[in-house]
């Protein structure tokens, strides 16, 4: 989804999208894709994810001080800063003929993480996250924990590493008097 498809998405607004649009036209970039969610107690905060052809912009949106006052403040993560970016679907049936697709998506860093199981947020949610997919790639990923199983000892080239050193156990004595040197004969 993009910035001129704001009536779609329920979370952006005409000022919201203006701002982002101006700050994009000082830094000279265009957005490639766009992704917002709800952010704040109160309903009225929104948290923006705008992909670049640099990197992902992070927004934040939302009152200062009061309702009247609106602000947003957003920070550049280069995309070979992003980390841990995954993207994950599920559909399942409802009832015989009926059936539910829900998409999460999620960053390591920033940290970020949205879901949906509506058809039309869940595309945009999709269009956004192959855009980080491929922009962080290799550098955003694999994910803590997706990383791929190491190969047993007995199955490598390489020798087994040799197992940690246990600590010395010292003695701990009161220090006595230093002994004392004549300073005209060194020692060798």
């Amino acid at each position: 989804m993009r910035l001129d498809d704001w009536p779609r998405m329920p979370f952006l607004s005409e000022e919201l999208c203006g701002w982002v649009r101006e700050h994009l036209a000082t830094l000279g970039l265009e957005e490639i894709a766009v992704y917002a969610v709800e952010e704040g107690g109160d309903d009225d905060g929104r948290r923006v994810l705008v992909a670049t052809e640099v990197g992902l912009i992070d927004y934040h949106y939302g009152p200062r001080a009061s309702t009247a006052r609106f602000a947003i403040d957003g920070r550049v993560f280069p995309w070979q800063a992003v980390r841990g970016v995954d993207l994950r679907v599920e559909t399942f049936r409802l009832l015989a003929l009926e059936h539910r697709t829900r998409w999460s998506f999620s960053v390591l860093k920033p940290r970020f993480s949205a879901g949906t199981e509506d058809p039309q947020l869940g595309r945009a949610l999709a269009d956004f996250a192959k855009v980080a997919v491929i922009m962080a790639e290799p550098s955003g990923w694999p994910p803590p924990g997706d990383e791929p199983k190491a190969v047993p000892a007995t199955e490598t080239s390489v020798p087994a590493a040799a197992p940690p050193r246990m600590p010395r156990p010292m003695e701990l004595t009161p220090p006595g008097p230093a002994p004392t040197r004549s300073a005209s004969r060194p020692r060798s």
